[in-house]
């Protein structure tokens, strides 16, 4: 095999493990992003005057928090608004 096709072979490895990669982390900010879309209503359920819909939002953030999207921050901000939910400081 020329030395030409070798360096094409090569390149072209280079560009899709390039695209994978590029793939995988848009995938995962996406993935990343509607785990907050969902929290975030998960969290305006719990702050409803609905007894019912409170205990709805506690419990998908339960279910949310146990994911493997959730960072470290992301669970100490959860739980810094629930703490406040708690307490009933929703201003």
């Amino acid at each position: 095999m020329p030395a030409q096709a070798w360096v094409t072979l090569i390149v072209s490895g280079f560009v899709a493990v390039g695209v994978i990669v590029t793939w995988r982390q848009k995938n995962r900010a996406d993935r990343r992003s509607e785990w907050w879309r969902r929290t975030t209503w998960a969290f305006e359920r719990t702050f409803s005057d609905d007894d019912l819909q409170v205990r709805l939002g506690w419990d998908i953030l339960d279910v949310l928090l146990e994911s493997a999207l959730v960072t470290a921050d992301d669970a100490q901000i959860v739980q810094v608004i629930a703490r406040r939910a708690v307490r009933g400081e929703s201003d």
